[in-house]
């Protein structure tokens, strides 16, 4: 691994998206086919969050829509946890396995659509987060029912981060008026200065 190829953010090791090792994953096929090509801002916004207000030592936690799984890695590097970074598109997880080997931790996978998964998995999460989750107005209900079905199951906290497409705000009105959900305005300086939001949604039983 050329130190050319990689830079650190947030204490990690993150891959450019032009280095090699990146190149010969998408050589190999492995072009994500649902905007999973890079690493996206809005990852950042929560790991400020809890980095502010962190989960206990060694969660379970379920990062949604994880893409290349930079959020997933900083909460198994960081808080210990036990993490499992969800995607519709299995073409992601080479480059969330190339950054998990990087940074020395591990990241269990699962290949789902929001709707699919099942109350009992969710039921196992102390977390679940996400962020650019929801660009389409389509994503609005299968997120909806996913945050519906996980509160059902118990899970104590949910973290949903995006810049403020209007899907995501739909999506948050609709949390706020029926959930324990808070949507706050939040900013980066690292990588860069990005203005965004979280919705915050806490389990109220």
């Amino acid at each position: 691994m050329a130190a050319a190829d990689t830079k650190i953010v947030r204490g990690l090791t993150v891959f450019k998206n032009k280095s090699k090792a990146i190149n010969k994953l998408l050589d190999l096929n492995n072009d994500p086919e649902i905007h999973g090509h890079k690493i996206w801002y809005s990852s950042f916004f929560i790991i400020d969050y809890l980095d502010a207000n962190p989960p206990k030592l060694k969660s379970n936690i379920m990062e949604v829509g994880c893409g290349w799984g930079i959020l997933s890695i900083y909460c198994a590097k960081v808080f210990k946890a036990q993490v499992t970074g969800v995607d519709a598109d299995k073409h992601v997880f080479p480059f969330l396995k190339l950054h998990a080997k990087a940074n020395g931790v591990k990241v269990k996978k699962s290949v789902s659509r929001y709707e699919n998964l099942k109350r009992n998995t969710l039921a196992k999460q102390d977390l679940i987060v996400g962020g650019d989750i929801c660009f389409w107005k389509e994503l609005i209900d299968p997120l909806y029912k996913m945050i519906n079905k996980a509160l059902k199951a118990g899970v104590p906290r949910i973290i949903i981060a995006d810049p403020g497409r209007s899907p995501f705000l739909k999506l948050a009105k609709r949390c706020a008026k029926n959930f324990n959900a808070e949507l706050i305005e939040v900013k980066i300086s690292e990588p860069k200065e990005k203005e965004g939001y979280l919705l915050i949604i806490k389990n109220s039983k």
